[in-house]
């Protein structure tokens, strides 16, 4: 029995990992014979976008191929690396390959119909900053095990997005309820919004179309409220909650401060990679650089917020004080729902309605949120600097203690 414990976490990892891989080259596979059934009856930007998440499926499907050999290994008894080596020397050298990346897809897009070179320099586009900054974030510190990070890569790929986003969901439907009844003691209101749901066709397509109909349903100021609620507030917390999963399950193993740190930034990385991706590829192909910039912006979001909860969960863990995890979590979510509600206003501030009126010019009202948005990254950035410093004078302590011992 206590050997069948041991073996348990390995067989849950194959599985996960086998899952993981198994229903990506499924969507990819399914790209491939959409695709050739629709031809040539669909656009550029819909090849794009379609094309984009067989991408994504594939990559997904690659990126849990390491865990599947890592807890193979694990189940058969062989050796795995006690810590991984640092690959931030050749994360920042791949910087020089994201800039030509750039240039490559701002080229293709503007010269080239070929939607399968754009997806391609697209996933690179994402991916690449997402490496450096899991990489920056964790430099000179040592690194968990093999299985421990492919294993949090791969939680984070495959189940923590699948409850998020039935979360979410679940959340959006008991809001829009509430909604619903609250407006139905407005007659106005209700006619306003089923004018706006009548003409649902004019708003498909892409997301700035999206955009606009939620800009247009957001002129109630319920619908507003209803917005803000989950994407500032609820959304954050569930999501910082649960992008760091595989460090709860990895608790007791234990953990030391510096991983739960690197795991937590793994998880974001995964989380970001996802999210990124999925929406660069749904955007308007002349908005490409523009959107995969900013991105990259909410990449270190995602990446140094799991960072914190991560080190924030072993940290009080290992000090015998979980509940203060809760603090971690509440600043994490804080910022993230900072983020997005500064986010929600300088949508509404420069809608595309707003954009196409005539003189239309940048007005404090849309300046404020963008420099609201700019310091929340450097209050994350400053967070990942203080944590990684602190973890570098502890190990530093550790080393002295150590080198002293003999001596005494």
């Amino acid at each position: 029995m206590p050997e069948d414990r041991k073996k348990l976490p390995g067989v849950l990892l194959l599985m996960l990992s086998a899952l993981g891989f198994f229903f990506g080259l499924a969507g990819a596979l399914l790209t491939l014979v959409g695709l050739s059934f629709t031809g040539d009856g669909i656009g550029f930007a819909e090849s794009l976008s379609v094309v984009s998440s067989g991408l994504l499926s594939f990559m997904i499907a690659l990126l849990n191929l390491p865990a599947i050999v890592v807890s193979i290994r694990y189940l058969r008894g062989k050796p795995i690396d006690v810590a991984a080596r640092s690959l931030f020397k050749q994360a920042s050298l791949s910087l020089i390959l994201w800039g030509g990346t750039l240039a490559a897809g701002t080229f293709a897009i503007e010269n080239a119909n070929a939607p399968l070179l754009v997806a391609v320099l697209t996933v690179a586009a994402v991916i690449l900053p997402i490496w450096w900054l899991v990489e920056f974030s964790r430099r000179r510190l040592p690194r968990s095990n093999a299985a421990r990070e492919w294993g949090t890569l791969a939680v984070g790929l495959t189940v923590s997005p699948l409850i998020i986003i039935v979360i979410e969901i679940l959340l959006m439907v008991v809001v829009g309820v509430g909604i619903f009844f609250a407006l139905s003691t407005q007659p106005e209101a209700i006619r306003q919004i089923r004018e706006i749901l009548r003409n649902i066709d004019e708003y498909r397509g892409s997301l700035e179309q999206l955009e606009l109909l939620i800009y247009d349903l957001a002129q109630n100021p319920l619908v507003a409220g209803g917005l803000f609620l989950v994407i500032g507030i609820l959304a954050p917390f569930v999501e910082e909650f649960f992008k760091p999963m595989a460090i709860w399950f990895l608790l007791k193993r234990p953990l030391k401060d510096h991983e739960g740190f690197s795991l937590g930034l793994i998880s974001g990385g995964a989380f970001a990679l996802l999210e990124s991706t999925g929406l660069v590829g749904q955007i308007a192909p002349d908005t490409w650089l523009t959107a995969v910039i900013l991105r990259a912006a909410t990449g270190m979001l995602h990446i140094g917020l799991s960072g914190l909860v991560g080190y924030g969960l072993v940290r009080t863990w290992n000090q015998g004080s979980f509940a203060r995890s809760l603090l971690y979590l509440l600043a994490a979510g804080a910022l993230h729902g900072a983020w997005n509600s500064l986010a929600l206003l300088s949508g509404f501030a420069t809608s595309p309605m707003q954009s196409a009126s005539a003189g239309f010019e940048p007005t404090i009202q849309s300046i404020l949120p963008i420099i609201g948005m700019g310091a929340v990254f450097i209050a994350v950035l400053i967070i990942v600097l203080r944590i990684h410093r602190n973890l570098r004078s502890q190990l530093l302590e550790l080393q002295s203690e150590q080198v002293s011992q003999p001596q005494e």
